[in-house]
């Protein structure tokens, strides 16, 4: 666009005199449209509402709207997603319903008084919508472009411009980014949008708030907190919604991907609604896969900023795990007061301590970093809350409490009661502190009412629900139910009267406790099963679901160290879907892992095939045509399921990102196979299969192999789709799957040479000290090679400041590997980590985000190789 011819015709057309003859007749005719008498057109009822919009569907398809009304009809449609679909169902043949006017009844005699508060409240707010630019027809300002590195663009019909630094974005413009090119737009709240490549989107405002209309590309925006409404963003099969925070939106011919990087994010898609927060992801189609944050955000002229900021949180997950922790309880006295039919309890250590050195850790690190700094300020705009205060108030409140807090949720029947929460007092003053906390939490409105009660049973049941806290001497009891309260209440009076300590989960908290409890987690499972086992209405559970027993997750610190552990019980040896997972055992598809790899998923379970079998059971139980539908499918393929394509497997899987990660992801996935001669007959089958159903656009897909040296390669690609390709072969007895030869050459050459993952110092230092010699299943993350070339890649550009470098450094020199483990016992299964929350942290959360890489599917989506043939399923918007 560059061309000179092409600036040489604007520069002409800008500078063109028009004649004056011409100009007074366009005011003629602009005129004589003005003072025009009223028409039909004109006397039409007003547009108000999508039911008003939609009245004018049938006219609009059928192309008989007057162009007054087409044009207000178009503007709604580009705000409006249900207007949007009401006109495909009317063009596709579907009812419409019809708009037929009331017959009101006479008013009441002072009507004249109700219409003159009317015409002043239409006068008020169309003073408002004046100003705002909401009327339709106005154009008015809602941006400006802030920055330009390349070419942007504005879009008019067939005309586009190129536009500089310090254009004013109006209602409804639409700008693209060109090739190589990204832009910088400030709206008008404050709000800054960064366009990347080939980006094209447009603003408008209604009542509601500001939407960004995005029609293609990539945008990050950093959200303005909102003085009225929400900021929104609409492409056509996702809305997301905000009041202030930093996320990016990718929209591309497959579907949509929202990822998080700083605070809440609300996105519906379809008829389902998802909340995302800071490392969330999701996806609008099943076609597009999640990937690590750092890639959404490297093409940013903000991503030194971004990682500054990750690595500043990555040095205080770091200085918070240094800190001590309360010291482990091998007993405690609030379990006499712990309702009897106690199904979920759960104790957590008094953090006063731990929050007055969390806080001073975070004060000093945001005087070190202004990335921080910036990020604090910014979430101190705006009403409500702030995370400061909220702090100081936690500190104040645990200061009162004793060592430990107890929470317990109880179950009589097919209901479950309010919570119980108890605590010992230490020192006089609480329930003072409690009554102003009520009163200003009552003044603020910001959050659920707090009653302070000094008889339970002089409180009556309220509407609001509010949380009701009993002070006695030195015991604390709070509850949303008054019932709940009384007996807890009781119970302490009459010292510990309750049953708790007869059931099998005290049996279990009480071992917890001897073996030192940290943070607690007990729920009876089969309490809590019991209720869906029963029920005959609902679905039936999985086989072995129902034997599950109690439920166990504890954190402790023992020596310095920390242990995580969850452990699901079984009232017998795990059978069904629960014995799934085989026992621990040797993992030979590691061997094909490097020591860089930055995720890896590995699990060992039973037979495929019997697992198969008791899966086609689970489905035709529930699905009469199941083994109708299998038939054929095996007819048509001249494969069988059982024989074909789960017998010849073993029982390990290995799924890892393994390699560079830049400009694409090196992907492995590992199978163990018995018998290759019959998954590669079957694979064969299958392949011809698809090309006798594939319909044209799909392309057909061909399987070749070519040898080297003594090894044999299998590549599958697509004749629609060049860039698709995957490679796989067998080496001992296992097949070796990825996105080229060389992956897979090399992955061969490391296990040979002894070059493996589980082999080097960083796996081998997390290894736990326990009697196992071999896992059931392991999640690896080390964020280490995916931030390396990020990092490097920023750095070229030379636009790092000293601090970002600092804080970049950080980074790179805090993101510690992480791994999460499983045991599968006869009667339980153990799940531990030594590292994070419950073996969750900022690695887990950058390599996996919420559904993560654990399912192979990700590992079927364009990021992570080359892109596949369309999916010929209808759209499945999981936005």
């Amino acid at each position: 666009m560059r061309d000179q011819r092409f600036d040489r015709l604007i520069s002409e057309i800008q500078n063109e005199n028009l004649d004056g003859q011409v100009v007074s007749q366009a005011g003629e005719r602009v005129w004589s449209l003005i003072t025009r008498p009223a028409t039909a057109e004109s006397s039409m009822r007003k547009l108000q509402s999508c039911g008003d919009f939609q009245t004018l569907i049938p006219a609009y398809v059928g192309k008989s709207l007057p162009e007054g009304r087409s044009l207000l009809f178009e503007d709604h449609l580009h705000q409006c997603v249900a207007c949007r679909h009401a006109v495909d169902r009317v063009r596709t043949g579907e009812l419409q319903p019809v708009w037929r006017p009331k017959i009101e009844a006479r008013g009441f005699p002072f009507w004249r008084w109700g219409m003159g508060a009317a015409a002043a409240m239409v006068v008020a707010v169309a003073a408002l919508a004046l100003a705002n630019g909401l009327f339709p027809g106005q154009h008015a300002i809602r941006g400006a472009v802030q920055n330009v590195n390349g070419s942007l663009y504005a879009v008019s019909d067939a005309q586009v411009r190129l536009i500089p630094v310090g254009y004013q974005i109006r209602n409804g413009d639409e700008i693209r980014t060109a090739k190589g090119s990204n832009a910088v737009v400030r709206l008008l709240d404050g709000s800054l949008v960064e366009m990347g490549e080939r980006s094209d989107l447009s603003v408008s405002r209604a009542w509601k708030g500001t939407t960004i209309h995005m029609d293609g590309g990539h945008i990050i925006v950093q959200a303005a907190k909102q003085r009225t409404g929400r900021l929104y963003v609409a492409t056509d099969d996702c809305l997301v919604s905000v009041k202030g925070t930093i996320f990016s939106v990718n929209h591309g011919t497959k579907g949509s991907r929202v990822a998080v990087i700083e605070g809440v994010v609300r996105v519906a898609y379809g008829d389902r609604t998802a909340e995302l927060h800071s490392g969330d992801q999701e996806t609008s189609s099943a076609s597009v896969s999640k990937v690590p944050i750092q890639n959404e955000i490297a093409w940013s002229r903000n991503s030194a900023k971004y990682l500054a900021l990750l690595g500043d949180f990555a040095v205080l997950q770091k200085q918070f795990e240094a800190i001590p922790g309360p010291g482990l309880r091998y007993s405690s006295d609030l379990l006499p007061y712990v309702p009897d039919h106690t199904v979920v309890y759960a104790a957590i250590p008094n953090l006063a301590a731990t929050l007055d050195e969390a806080s001073h850790l975070f004060e000093d690190r945001m005087q070190q970093s202004p990335a921080l700094r910036s990020w604090w300020k910014q979430q101190q705009h705006g009403k409500g809350p702030k995370l400061d205060a909220m702090v100081d108030q936690l500190k104040t409140f645990s200061s009162y409490l004793g060592d430990e807090i107890v929470f317990a949720v109880s179950k009589d029947g097919p209901a479950y009661s309010a919570p119980v929460l108890l605590a010992r007092v230490r020192q006089p003053g609480l329930e003072s502190f409690l009554r102003s906390e009520a009163k200003r939490l009552h003044t603020d409105h910001t959050n659920t009412d707090l009653q302070v009660v000094r008889d339970p049973w002089a409180v009556s049941s309220s509407p609001g629900k509010p949380f009701l806290v009993y002070v006695n001497n030195d015991m604390l009891v709070a509850s949303p139910d008054v019932a709940e309260l009384q007996r807890a209440a009781t119970r302490i009076q009459q010292a510990g009267a309750g049953h708790f300590s007869e059931t099998p989960l005290y049996q279990q908290v009480i071992r917890s406790y001897q073996q030192g409890a940290g943070w607690l987690f007990c729920a009876d499972m089969e309490q809590i099963v019991a209720q869906h086992v029963m029920d005959t209405t609902s679905s039936r559970m999985p086989p072995g679901v129902e034997d599950a027993r109690v439920l166990v997750m504890e954190r402790r610190e023992v020596g310095g160290k920390t242990e995580n552990r969850a452990a699901l019980m079984f009232a017998s040896e795990r059978r069904g879907v629960a014995s799934w997972l085989a026992a621990p055992a040797p993992m030979g598809a590691l061997e094909f892992i490097s020591p860089n790899a930055s995720m890896v998923n590995s699990v060992v379970i039973k037979n495929p095939r019997s697992i198969m079998e008791e899966l086609f059971q689970i489905i035709g139980s529930s699905d009469s045509s199941f083994s109708r539908d299998l038939s054929k499918f095996e007819a048509k393929t001249g494969v069988s399921v059982l024989d074909d394509i789960t017998a010849p497997l073993g029982g390990e899987v290995t799924i890892a990102l393994d390699g560079p990660v830049l400009p694409t992801p090196r992907w492995k996935a590992v199978f163990e196979v018995y018998d290759p001669s019959t998954l590669q007959s079957t694979i064969a089958k299958l392949v011809d299969s698809f090309n006798r159903e594939a319909v044209q656009a799909d392309g057909s897909l061909q399987l070749a192999n070519v040898e080297i040296g003594s090894q044999t390669y299998y590549t599958l690609r697509n004749q629609k789709h060049p860039d698709f390709e995957i490679d796989y072969t067998y080496q001992d007895s296992y097949l070796i799957a990825g996105p080229d030869i060389a992956t897979l050459s090399q992955a061969i050459r490391d296990r040979q040479s002894g070059n493996s993952l589980t082999h080097s110092p960083t796996f081998q230092a997390l290894l736990p000290n326990d009697g196992y010699t071999n896992f059931s299943a392991i999640f690896y993350h080390n964020i280490g090679p995916i931030v390396s070339p990020l990092v490097d890649q920023i750095k070229a550009a030379g636009t790092l400041t000293a601090q970002q470098q600092q804080s970049i450094a950080a980074l790179q020199a805090n993101t510690a590997p992480g791994l999460i483990y499983v045991y599968g016992e006869p009667q339980r299964i153990v799940v531990a980590s030594n590292t994070g929350f419950m073996g969750f942290d900022l690695g887990t959360v950058m390599t996996m985000g919420r559904g993560g890489p654990f399912l192979p599917q990700m590992f079927l989506g364009g990021s992570l190789f080359h892109p596949g043939p369309p999916n010929r399923s209808p759209a499945n918007p999981r936005c």
